[in-house]
């Protein structure tokens, strides 16, 4: 969503951080295609270790709560911020780092960069190149690492999902591995919470129990949640959201025998010779 100075300066500071949630929650149902590329949807199968993971669009939404929430019940999790995120929301960007969460890249303004909104297929689209791309990228990372004085880790997810072979090539080239979330072994359905699905007449509308249910019933005919990696986001819908109720989320999941790990851990997992984070 683009503004111009003039427009932003007539809105009402409350209509603007919904203005600004609404554009961190449009998503599309794109999901990441892990044929022809590595892109980690999954850690080990075989054991019990679920991945809470937070993308960052640019309004700052519930981000406080989930951190209350985080720290409350000793959880590390995996956020995915924009640059814009991060230029808005300074202070809760240093919170999170300092609580030791892991922060990968969701490119600096959030783009679209493959064509499934329009035709379903992952094409590239028509602009997005190797030096978007990078620079998205590293933009994202440098101003990270100038609010906190940390380096972010090596992993992104590519906005809405949309991603290929090639954009993750070019993304690869500077070292960055993307992350999606995971999808059933057998079924179809993933841990995209839909907790950005705001119209309570969409078909995709769930509310928090219903997430909640969606996310523990995950894979129950295959490996159940061991080695999933769960999709929320910080700014969503502002009337019952997921935040609220991140803590049963969290209890729920560490009652069944689920342990809470960053996606780091579930990639080292999965190649112990891996050091995803490197900080100074």
């Amino acid at each position: 969503m683009m503004m111009c100075g003039s427009v932003l300066k007539s809105v009402r500071p409350l209509a603007l951080a919904l203005l600004l949630c609404a554009a961190a929650g449009s998503r599309s149902s794109a999901q990441p295609l892990s044929q022809g590329f590595a892109s980690l949807e999954r850690g080990r199968r075989d054991l019990p270790k679920v991945a809470l993971t937070f993308d960052g669009g640019s309004g700052a939404g519930d981000t406080a709560l989930i951190l209350d929430t985080l720290e409350s019940r000793d959880v590390a999790a995996t956020f995915f911020l924009t640059g814009e995120f991060i230029r808005r929301n300074p202070e809760l960007v240093r919170r999170i780092a300092a609580a030791g969460h892991e922060v990968g890249n969701h490119t600096w303004s959030h783009p679209h960069l493959t064509a499934w909104n329009r035709v379903r297929r992952h094409d590239t689209l028509p602009g997005v190149d190797d030096a978007l791309v990078r620079r998205e990228l590293a933009s994202t990372a440098a101003a990270y690492e100038a609010v906190t004085g940390r380096r972010m880790a090596l992993l992104w997810r590519a906005p809405y999902g949309e991603v290929n072979a090639e954009i993750a090539g070019w993304a690869g080239g500077d070292g960055w591995r993307h992350v999606g979330w995971s999808r059933e072994d057998r079924g179809n359905e993933t841990l995209d919470t839909l907790d950005w699905v705001a119209d309570r007449t969409a078909r995709n509308f769930l509310s928090p129990a219903q997430i909640l249910a969606r996310v523990l019933s995950f894979d129950s005919g295959g490996s159940g949640l061991n080695g999933g990696i769960v999709l929320m986001h910080l700014c969503t819908r502002q009337d019952e959201p997921l935040a609220g109720r991140l803590d049963s989320l969290i209890d729920a999941l560490r009652g069944r025998g689920y342990a809470l790990a960053t996606v780091g851990e579930l990639r080292r997992d999965l190649d112990p010779a891996v050091t995803v984070v490197a900080l100074r």
